[in-house]
């Protein structure tokens, strides 16, 4: 089984199906709201920023609970996998955020078209620095939870934490609870924040996963 390749053409081709059905249903349905109030807010940001890093979390998720004990099943190891996933972290998200950048290229084409109003998108580096902090850390958190059972519950906070920093510049996403204004708390260097909080996640990935029981299932 060749990990890498493996995972790259069954992963990407299925992230690009996903964002297009996803452009065409945000279309539709800011169409079918412009019948009823005006259009102040881009749809596609809805998608790109609060929709995409759930995706991409939980596909983090399925590269550790279901990928990894199949690459062991076939010969492969721990430390070979990872290899694989990090390098995977990276094309993914070059993959995703390409695929938003065309889609708010695509959405600022049509919204003049139809006399519509879109709200700000974030700055140009926000959305891969969330695409791929978002990814490593459902990595981290489905190794957690499978060697240490219901003790990778501790692995929460530090998630938690991981991921809201990477969102102090994306629109729509500054205040949450117990924080008031995360862009003013994290200040201009909310970038290597983000790039410190990717290292934190994998580093943590690999001290898991590099050696925990993997369940095959029979």
């Amino acid at each position: 089984m060749k990990t890498f390749p493996h995972l790259t053409k069954i992963l990407l081709s299925f992230s690009a199906m996903v964002a297009g059905g996803a452009f065409a249903f945000a279309v539709v349905l800011t169409f079918v709201v412009s019948f009823f109030r005006d259009v102040e807010i881009s749809a596609w940001n809805v998608v790109a920023s609060h929709v995409a890093p759930w995706f991409l979390l939980f596909v983090g998720v399925y590269a550790i609970h279901n990928v990894l004990p199949i690459a062991v099943a076939h010969g492969r190891t721990r430390r070979e996998f990872l290899v694989a996933a990090s390098g995977l972290s990276v094309a993914l998200t070059v993959v995703a955020t390409v695929l938003a950048w065309l889609g708010f290229l695509a959405e600022g084409a049509i919204y003049p078209l139809m006399d519509w109003n879109a709200d700000d998108r974030g700055m140009l580096f926000a959305h891969p620095l969330m695409f791929l902090v978002w990814f490593v850390t459902g990595m981290f958190c489905a190794a957690a939870f499978a060697r240490f059972g219901a003790g990778g519950a501790f692995a929460l906070p530090v998630a938690f934490a991981l991921m809201t920093v990477t969102r102090a510049q994306i629109p729509g996403t500054g205040t949450l609870p117990f924080v008031a204004n995360v862009p003013d708390l994290l200040g201009p260097g909310w970038h290597a924040v983000s790039g410190a909080a990717f290292v934190v996640a994998l580093a943590g990935t690999w001290a898991i996963a590099r050696d925990m029981p993997i369940r095959i299932k029979t």
